[in-house]
């Protein structure tokens, strides 16, 4: 199980009207559980009137150039966790918080990044920003897209960032309330004839799938676009089916996994999810809230018929790949094999 450990908050920043930062200060003897790659995220458990719910948001800090950790959490309209971080928390309160997780970190200090953030998206992609400006001597180019001005979260910090950096950070603001929705031509045009570099992409789904889209038709390979996908329980239907189980599933015995470049043969238990038979057995997949909506244990499913019991995170794209989620899947044949690596 993730173990939650207590974080002070030392800092509540207001970024705007409806987004707020939190300077986060582990224990001095938790202090190495808390390192982190820039572009991970941290799991919190808020308390509600139920007990607690458990929510994921991207650090927005790199380790290079601040102190803390830092998230910045945006408000939903009847968001529960998004409400509680933007009403409750206040200097000197302690969160239980997890160890960061996640995936969507800087693959490459050859190729140069290219980024593409929409409204709250940018929080983790400020932080690979930091990460490549203070550690590497690539030159980074964000594609930012909001509603309008006022919504443009870490404005201040974008402008500093390119005048400590001038010739090196370039970032492109397209407003909405100016322009109109970014379409397929305007990314193609911000990308222009550099294909050769790595993507990254965070924001609304329509967003990501359009920016998604675009790389694919310029021939960008799907080992050179990576994709920080969260869905947000309250703003969705949670106990939504996306495929059921089909009949006879009970019957399977057992699976293949591949991980840390070995195979195993993990016998699976009915009605239990592929992360929990895994888990059971001493392995160690990456993973996070088992809610389907961080994307932390998505994995390739190399053979066989899978189940999942909520998919809305995965993409089309993500599903033609092969890609499941194994806090979700359930093996619907005794021929599946996933490869945690990929």
């Amino acid at each position: 199980m993730v173990k939650f450990y207590p974080l002070t908050v030392s800092e509540v920043i207001d970024e705007t009207a409806h987004a707020r930062s939190f300077r986060l200060r582990p224990a001095a003897g938790h202090a190495p559980l808390f390192d982190y790659r820039p572009g991970q995220f941290l799991t919190f458990r808020i308390p509600c009137e139920s007990g607690h719910i458990e929510r994921c948001y991207s650090l927005s800090s790199a380790p290079a150039c601040d102190a803390e950790l830092k998230v910045t959490v945006k408000r939903v309209s009847g968001g529960i966790g998004s409400n509680w971080f933007n009403d409750v928390p206040k200097p000197g309160d302690t969160i239980e918080v997890a160890p960061p997780s996640g995936r969507f970190v800087l693959r490459s200090r050859e190729r140069q990044p290219v980024l593409f953030a929409g409204g709250s998206g940018i929080t983790p992609v400020i932080s690979l920003i930091k990460q490549t400006l203070h550690e590497t001597a690539l030159a980074p180019r964000l594609f930012y897209a909001n509603t309008d001005h006022d919504q443009i979260i870490f404005r201040d910090e974008i402008a500093a960032l390119g005048a400590g950096f001038p010739g090196r950070f370039e970032c492109h603001h397209h407003i909405d309330a100016q322009s109109g929705l970014a379409d397929a031509g305007t990314i193609a045009d911000f990308v222009g004839g550099r294909p050769d570099c790595d993507f990254y992409i965070c924001g609304p789904a329509p967003f990501m799938d359009l920016a998604e889209d675009v790389l694919a038709e310029m021939g960008v390979g799907d080992g050179h676009v990576f994709i920080e996908r969260f869905t947000i329980p309250e703003d969705s239907d949670s106990n939504t089916v996306m495929e059921s189980p089909a009949a006879g599933a009970d019957g399977v015995q057992s699976f293949r996994a591949t991980i840390d470049g070995e195979e195993h043969e993990v016998p699976y238990a009915a009605g239990e999810t592929m992360l929990r038979c895994m888990l059971s057995q001493g392995l160690d997949p990456v993973y996070s809230c088992e809610d389907a909506h961080c994307g932390s244990c998505m994995v390739i499913r190399k053979t066989g018929a899978v189940a999942m019991r909520k998919s809305t995170i995965l993409s089309k794209r993500d599903k033609e790949r092969g890609y499941i989620l194994l806090c979700q899947a359930e093996p619907q044949s005794d021929d599946v094999w996933v490869d945690c690596d990929a």
